[in-house]
């Protein structure tokens, strides 16, 4: 009996709201204890200015890789002096960044250290703020098995198209990092 009594009850309420939803949707109020007066109407637009980054100057000091079979800590790093890189001139090409020396062993993750963003947008220079100066991607759907064999790893940051100018000046990049993995030709 409970139960029925429940479930008609969710259903009384239901009804309610899609009512209430309905009058609502054509302008007409539902005030407790007093007449309506008539609704103003609000229109919402949605826009996004146009930005052109000219450049976006991405500066990494150290490349890493994971080794999995080596333990939590087992990390071996790429020799890369600190370089900056304009990644809005990497569009739909890729330029090395590091060329690496792994011993035998199955790799799952690539560390990038990035200590500094700038971004030319509309021949203005901002200095960029990123949500974390050290990004750690998966190398692809599975884990990159090192056994003598040479391999590309490609990084693709995504950034040039998440350069956020705030209002107040200010400079954030939220890149969406992805990782290629194929055999070396």
């Amino acid at each position: 009996m409970k139960g029925w009594v429940v479930g008609t009850i969710v259903v009384i309420i239901v009804i309610g709201a899609i009512v209430y939803l309905m009058l609502s949707s054509h302008g007409i109020g539902i005030t407790p204890g007093g007449p309506t007066s008539p609704a103003s109407q609000v229109y919402v637009y949605l826009t996004d200015k146009t930005m052109k980054v000219d450049h976006l100057y991405v500066i990494i000091n150290e490349i890493a890789f994971h080794n999995e079979g080596g333990g939590n800590n087992t990390w071996i790093t790429c020799s890369l002096t600190k370089t900056s890189f304009d990644l809005a001139q990497l569009v739909n090409t890729s330029q090395l960044a590091a060329q690496c020396s792994l011993t035998n062993g199955t790799y799952n993750i690539i560390r990038l250290y990035v200590t500094g963003v700038q971004a030319v947008v509309n021949g203005q220079t901002y200095n960029c703020t990123l949500p974390s100066g050290r990004f750690e991607v998966p190398l692809g759907p599975s884990p990159m098995v090192v056994n003598g064999t040479s391999y590309d790893v490609t990084v693709d940051f995504g950034a040039v198209n998440s350069v956020v100018i705030t209002g107040n000046g200010k400079c954030v990049v939220v890149p969406v990092i992805h990782v290629s993995v194929k055999r070396h030709s």
